[in-house]
């Protein structure tokens, strides 16, 4: 697939480009509701039920009847007829000068609308004296208060969470429809990798950036297939893209995307492809690439580490989300103010791995760069916690200035 429009030179405008590019996702798939955390909705969800399902006590104490109690606060006696636990079928109604002993969550009697909470109550026999008024709370959860049968409680596009199953639970939903987790084949490029621990020779390196990438992936909802280190040859490459591009909903590659002789990757794209762009105005990950081969679409990452953590955590994680089919991006981006000043052209995005910090004058949450150390360095991906991204439209930044802050890690 080919869009015909200028190439993205932006965050912004390749973010724009890629969303616009990327085809639907595939057919729902039925998990058991237990199963489906971190899973995307794929069909909105109306209630089958009322929550709570009838109208239960929400505290210990005596099920009665308001027009039995007094409005003075001297109290009055009752009989207690009858006495309710929680989950036990009842058929007992409350009559003039009686009342029902009743514990939290039990079913109220018919004519009851009011507990009086233990407290307020003291005990005599088969007789019950309650020390309350009219006005008092009534402690009484009624059904629908909280769910009304056939609203809709969910919407497609949701991304599970605990929470999400706690109310499906209580619902006795079973299972649900959910979009199956995006399929990605992670690869790395370059004679120089090696994975550990084999031992290393001479100009030699381990690959980190495809163990970084494929947790960060499976944090972001997807498949991993680890392809594994893909060697500077032109023809291996091109039938490990052809292979990985018959079975797999997004292939990301980490390296090979420079200017370099040995650089294949770019142009091996174009051969069983097309490739949409390659180069933006940011710093680190200018050599990022987006395109597809065989019509699955491939984030070609920078072999930096740094510079291809960012752009997964930019591009990767969005691209994974858009094919799940989530309505509502679970990165959260943050506005704050920045510790310090930074030095940067007008025109050109700049992330920097930071963390967040506290104000020690103000008290409030601030971003706070780590030390520049080049978009290779580990030490500081390892302290980082999320990036902070300085707009092309931002020249040198001011200390106190805001900045858009986003999670680096889900993981």
């Amino acid at each position: 697939m080919t869009i015909e429009s200028p190439a993205p030179k932006t965050l912004s405008e390749a973010l724009e480009f890629i969303f616009s590019y990327l085809e639907p996702f595939p057919k729902p798939v039925a998990v058991p509701t237990r199963q489906a955390l971190g899973r995307i909705l794929a069909e909105d969800l109306a209630a089958d039920a009322a929550l709570p399902r009838f109208d239960n006590a929400a505290m210990d104490g005596f099920a009665v009847r308001s027009v039995d109690l007094g409005d003075d606060g001297r109290g009055v006696d009752l009989k207690i007829v009858a006495t309710i636990q929680a989950g036990q079928t009842i058929s007992h109604k409350i009559g003039p000068g009686e009342a029902a002993r009743i514990t939290t969550g039990a079913m109220l009697p018919q004519e009851a609308d009011r507990v009086v909470m233990q407290e307020n109550a003291r005990m005599d026999g088969d007789r019950v004296r309650l020390f309350t008024t009219v006005p008092d709370k009534s402690h009484i959860r009624r059904i629908g208060d909280d769910i009304k049968r056939s609203s809709k409680i969910l919407e497609a596009g949701t991304l599970i969470g605990a929470g999400h199953i706690v109310l499906l639970s209580a619902l006795g939903v079973g299972s649900l429809q959910v979009n199956p987790r995006p399929k990605v084949a992670l690869l790395s490029t370059g004679d120089e990798l090696h994975d550990a621990p084999t031992p290393l020779g001479p100009g030699q390196i381990y690959d980190s950036n495809r163990p970084m990438l494929a947790v960060m992936l499976e944090a972001a909802g997807a498949e991993v297939t680890d392809l594994g280190i893909v060697r500077d040859d032109p023809d291996h490459l091109l039938t490990t893209l052809v292979g990985a591009a018959s079975d797999h909903d997004l292939i990301i590659s980490s390296g090979g995307a420079s200017a370099g002789f040995a650089d294949h990757l770019t142009r091996t794209v174009s051969q069983r492809g097309h490739l949409e762009f390659w180069k933006l105005d940011m710093r680190p990950g200018k050599p990022i690439g987006f395109g597809d081969v065989d019509h699955c679409p491939i984030l070609i990452l920078p072999g930096n580490p740094l510079a291809a953590a960012a752009g997964l955590a930019v591009f990767g994680q969005a691209i994974v989300e858009q094919l799940a089919g989530q309505k509502t991006k679970s990165g959260t981006t943050l506005r704050l103010p920045i510790s310090k000043p930074y030095p940067k052209p007008f025109g050109r995005t700049q992330i920097l791995p930071g963390r967040l910090a506290t104000d020690p004058v103000t008290g409030t949450t601030i971003a706070d760069p780590l030390p520049d150390r080049g978009s290779a360095s580990l030490h500081s991906l390892s302290l980082a916690t999320h990036l902070i991204v300085l707009s092309g439209n931002q020249a040198d930044v001011s200390a106190g200035d805001p900045v858009e802050v986003i999670p680096l890690w889900r993981c």
